[in-house]
Formats: structure tokens, sequence, C-alpha cells
């Protein structure tokens, strides 16, 4: 059976070492492309098994490339997988809501990549030993969700002795506890498996020592009765009011058992996609012990060693936990600081899509918009329809309120009206409670109308319907600047996004700030290279520059060969050089010598009469030192050559005077 068929987009510095790596040991057939070259990559991704996206390009994002290559991939049973850095983790929820299959985090030692890769593309599953799943695991695909009530999970995946509605080669989301992963389906029936996905190093190692150690029963929910701890909620975060209950340690009898209940120890205090370390430290979280001998408190800043440590503050609510929102893209916000804060308006206001299609269409038949429609999202309707191009409006009065172009239409005057009232909140100066579930609920609608409005495009494609293409293109792009900057306003309401507008400079680790001392730097000449780590030697070729004698040999070969070529033109190439043709007797019209031969034109007349006066031409360029000579008529046909010292005319032919 010959190797699958792998396709390589990466950059073009890349390839080279890339596709010698991936060709080692026949595990695949390489084929590479880089990313500039979109058209070539989507005609061998038709034919390829599947394919590998390394870390994007300048010109080129890795979501919008995996966007484009899914519908080529993805239906023909193919895998997508696609490669980030470590420090690209904010991209992973958007790979996959982009149609990635897999993701893999870079660096890693070559033989593990390459197995990973030879694993996610065969859909291979490594049984081990695993432990039941504290709660039912939720399954969730784009259009439907299922639950497994009784499932295993090892670390390759989850793996359920009854079925599941889905395919092998599906995307899905896995979720128990408040503990959520992308997950690939290697079989759904008739015992379902489902491998991890997209899981960094420090969560994968976080699960192997859950599987290895265990967990102590969850406490159980209060009876009235007795006091009791609350129950956690769905997204893993205790309830207000109440501190975080400290696990019971673990017996040696019990770090050899399955857990019983609750999710993994780690995957509460897991850090988002785009969560930083010092968020975590701001909310005061505390890693939960994995043994009896990590139980002991931990000493913070704040409290010397020895003293005991208090109980975390809990969150402010549940939707602050780390998880919540790790397949919608959103990263949690920041824990709020002990102290109270004064709430603000809630921001934004619940927009409704059908009351924003109303008035859109309203305000684009210049018809009032109904009274009940607020003032916002009217103005916002009547602002966006006044800026739609004439091909745009006659889309939407041919195809009526249900095309795709209405719903972008109704999404795009919602994200106005929110970033409207935001803009108008942050200019009064009012302190905005930004509601996590509105901007959800707005985000949703616009990725809905994106998603139709690709539908339409890869219709229009297949179709060769470009007019439609350019009309769809045009309303897609108008809808994301809309979110991008619904986004922003929510960011800046959150108080994020403060660093970009400081300015040119006001980054610059050597700017020193009133007040600030002065950072010292180390002398020149002291700083040591960092050494390389061990995983990253096979991959020290990718970013390779060639030496500079490679580039002393190209000037030095260049200027041979134009000295060489002005040689042979200025002295190689023999001269010619004409004299006077007077006494070489009638008909002899030009003369040109170079050395011991000549090239003499004569007329018709004289050919007709050379035997007459072939003496006296012979006697001319023997005077000039001529021993041959080429005779040719005015329209460069020869009239024979001359043995100047012998005095006799070869190959004349007779022609006739005009």
């Amino acid at each position: 059976m010959p190797p699958p068929r792998l396709l390589i987009i990466a950059d073009s510095k890349l390839l080279p070492a890339l596709a010698s790596g991936l060709r080692e040991g026949g595990r695949f057939e390489v084929d590479a492309l880089p990313f500039a070259d979109p058209a070539a990559a989507q005609a061998a991704a038709d034919t390829a098994d599947a394919v590998a996206l390394f870390y994007g390009a300048a010109g080129a994002t890795l979501p919008g490339a995996l966007q484009a290559l899914a519908p080529r991939v993805r239906t023909r049973g193919g895998r997508l997988v696609a490669v980030l850095q470590r420090e690209q983790a904010a991209q992973r929820d958007e790979c996959f809501r982009a149609g990635a299959s897999d993701l893999l985090f870079m660096p890693m030692p070559k033989e593990q990549f390459v197995s990973r890769m030879v694993a996610a593309v065969g859909l291979s599953w490594t049984p081990g030993d695993g432990a039941p799943a504290p709660a039912p695991v939720a399954v969730a695909t784009r259009g439907a969700a299922s639950k497994v009530d009784q499932a295993t999970v090892s670390s390759s995946g989850i793996e359920a002795a009854s079925g599941l509605p889905v395919k092998a080669g599906d995307t899905v989301r896995l979720s128990w506890n408040g503990f959520q992963s992308w997950g690939l389906v290697v079989r759904g029936s008739p015992s379902a498996r489902i491998r991890f996905a997209g899981m960094a190093p420090d969560e994968e190692v976080t699960l192997r020592d859950w599987l290895k150690a265990g967990t102590p029963a969850m406490p159980a929910p209060s009876t009235g009765r007795a006091p009791a701890v609350p129950a956690p909620s769905s997204s893993g975060t205790p309830p207000q009011g109440v501190a975080p209950a400290r696990p019971t340690p673990l017996s040696e009898k019990t770090a050899r058992s399955a857990p019983a209940a609750g999710p993994p120890p780690g995957f509460a205090e897991r850090k988002g996609a785009r969560e930083t370390p010092s968020r975590s430290a701001r909310a005061g979280t505390v890693p939960t012990p994995l043994s009896s001998a990590a139980a002991a408190p931990v000493p913070t800043p704040a409290s010397p060693v020895g003293e005991k440590v208090p109980p975390a503050p809990p969150a402010a609510n549940a939707e602050a936990a780390p998880l919540s929102k790790l397949f919608e893209g959103e990263a949690a916000p920041a824990a709020p600081a002990p102290a109270p804060v004064p709430a603000g308006p809630p921001w934004p206001t619940p927009i409704d899509a059908a009351a924003a299609r109303s008035a859109a269409l309203q305000a684009l038949a210049e018809q009032p918009v109904p009274a009940d429609v607020p003032s916002h999202v009217a103005a916002s309707a009547k602002k966006i329809a006044g800026m739609l191009s004439g091909d745009e409006r006659a889309s939407l009065q041919r195809e009526g309120p249900g095309s795709q172009f209405a719903d972008a239409l109704a999404a795009r005057v919602a994200l106005d009206a929110a970033a409207s009232e935001g803009l108008r909140v942050s200019a009064a100066g009012q302190g905005a409670a930004v509601d996590a579930a509105a901007v959800a609920g707005l985000t949703r609608i616009a990725d809905e109308a994106t998603m139709r409005l690709q539908k339409e495009a890869n219709a229009a494609i297949g179709k060769g319907a470009v007019e439609s293409l350019q009309l769809i293109t045009a309303a897609s792009a108008a809808l994301s600047r809309d979110l991008l900057n619904f986004k922003e306003v929510a960011n800046r309401l959150r108080g994020l996004g403060a660093a970009p507008r400081l300015g040119a400079g006001a980054l610059d680790p050597d700017m020193q700030l009133p007040g600030q001392q002065p950072r010292p730097r180390p002398p020149l000449g002291t700083q040591a290279l960092a050494p390389v780590r061990a995983e990253l030697r096979d991959f020290q070729t990718f970013e390779a520059k060639p030496g500079r004698w490679k580039l002393i040999l190209m000037v030095v070969v260049l200027a041979a060969a134009a000295f060489l070529a002005a040689k042979a033109f200025y002295f190689d190439v023999p001269r010619l050089s004409e004299v006077s043709s007077e006494g070489a007797g009638k008909g002899v019209e030009r003369i040109q010598i170079t050395g011991a031969t000549a090239i003499v034109t004569v007329n018709a007349d004289w050919v007709a009469n050379s035997a007459v006066r072939l003496q006296t031409l012979v006697t001319t360029l023997r005077s000039k030192g001529v021993s041959k000579a080429l005779l040719i008529l005015p329209n460069g046909a020869t009239a024979g050559i001359l043995d100047v010292a012998a005095g006799k005319l070869t190959g004349a032919a007779l022609v006739p005077a005009k």
C-alpha cells in the first residue's frame, strides 16, 4: 500500500527542511508549496490525502488558508492539519472553526512531530489505561449535540461503549464538568473513539498527571439539613460568597484508583487561549494539589513562609472561569480586584436580529422605520443602508429579505448600533459593565451571516458566477470590518487594548518615564548566546541563510562573463575597412578589406565582362596585400571567388547586363 500523499503549505524558506524531514522513513509522499501560490495549493489539495499548513505567512493568515482549503479536503475525507508555534496559541480555536481536523504545537522533536502527523492523518488510536469520566461527556458538532453517560478518559482521548451519530474524521467539541477540548473522531460506531486534538503541551502533562494520580470525589450538594459546600457550576468556579473547598489529601489507595468525580485537576485553572499568567496571579487562584505532598499551603509574596494562606477570593461570576469561552474564541475577562468597583450601565443592550433586519430593509426602501425600533438601531440602519452600492441594493431587492445579503445587512446594523452605543458611553466617561452574553449573541449573529456568505461564495465558485462572487466578497469584507470595530469597542470598555494607542515608543523597554529608575545595561561583549534546546536542533536549518562566499563567487563569475563578452566583441570579431575603388576598373562599386581577404561589390556589367576587367581588379587587390576576395552583387548575391595570387575567378555566373 503506497504511503499517503501529504501536501505541505508553508513559507518558502521553510519548505526544503520540512519536506526533507517528513520524507524520511517513507511514511509520506510529500509535496510542498508556498503560501504565495494559493491557486497551485488549491489545485494540489484536490488530490492530496492530507494537507499540513505551517504558521501562516505575511500575506496569508493560517485561518484564512484553512477556510479556503477545507471544502476541497474535508469533503473528500482528507485531513487538514494546522501547525502553530506556542506563541500563536490564541489562534487555536479560530483554526478549528476555519476547518482544521487537528492542530499541533511547535517546537517538538522531529520524530515526535512525524509520529503525531502520522497518527492525525491515519486516525490511529493508541489503547491505554484510562479512568471513567466523572460526568456525562457532551459531544457537539456544528449541527448537533450528543451526550455519553459512561465514557473512559485516557491520554489518547474519549472512548465509549455506545455509538455516536458522528463520522470518522469529523471535528467535535468535548466537555464535561467544566473541562472542554477539541476532538477528532476515530470512529462513531459500534463503539465511539474520539482523539484529543489541539492540546498544548502543558495541558497534556496535566491530563497525564490526573490519570496517574486521580482526584477525590467532589462534595455533594447541600440538602438544607447540615452546612455543606455547594456544588461547583458548569464552568468549574465556586458560587459567589463561598470559598473554594480544600481537597482532602489522597491516600495511597486513592492515588491508585480511578477518579470518582470532578474535572481533572488543573483544568479549572487552565489558562485560556489568550490569557496570560499574570491574570491568574491577579485572580489569586491556587493550583489544585495532585498528591498529599502538594496539599500544604503555598506561600505567596504577600504572606511569609510558614504562615497559613487564606483561601482565594471567589470569582465575580461564573462567566469569569478561564474555560467558559474556550470554544467561542473569547478570552475570559480579568478577575476584578477584591475592592468593590462601581458598576456602570450594562453594554451592549440586546438587539434582535429580526428588528435589525426590518429596520435595514425599511431604510433601504426609504420608508420610515417602525417606532418600536430603538433609536440607535434606526440610526445605524439608515447609515448602513446609505453606504450600500447599487449592485447590493439590486441584489437585496431581487432576492428578498431571506437572502444571505439580508442576513449580512442585519448583522452589520446590529454590530454598528452596539458599537455606536459603546462609543457614546465611553465618551461620556461612564464605566460600562460589559455583558458577556450580549456580546456573544451579537458575535453569533455575525458568525452565522458570515458562514452563509461563505457557503454562497463556494457555490458561486463552483458555478463560475464571477459577478455574484464579487458581491458576496464585498458584503463579507464589510461585515468583517464592522465585527472588528465592535470587538475593539468591547475591549476598550473592558479596559483592554490601550497599549496600541500609547504611540510609537511607549512600549520601548529603553524608554525611561518620569520617576523611573534607569534600567542597568550589561556591558558590551559580555552577553553569551542562549543555548539551543535539544528539540530545536533538528529545525535549526529552517532559517539558515546562504554564506557570504556564495555572493562573492557570483559577483566574480558575472564580472568574468562581462569581460569575455566585451573581448569577443571588440577584439576577436574581424573588422572590415573600406578602401577606394578607383583604379579597380569599371563596374567595381565597393572594396572592403580585412587582413588578407576582401569583399568586392561589383555590378552585373562587370560580371558579364569579367574576362576583360579581371586583370585590373587583380592588380588593385595585389597592391592592397589581398590574397583572396569574395565578389558579390549589390543585392547580396555571390558573383564568384577570386584567387588574387593566381589571378583566377571561380564560381562566376554570367549575369545579363541591365
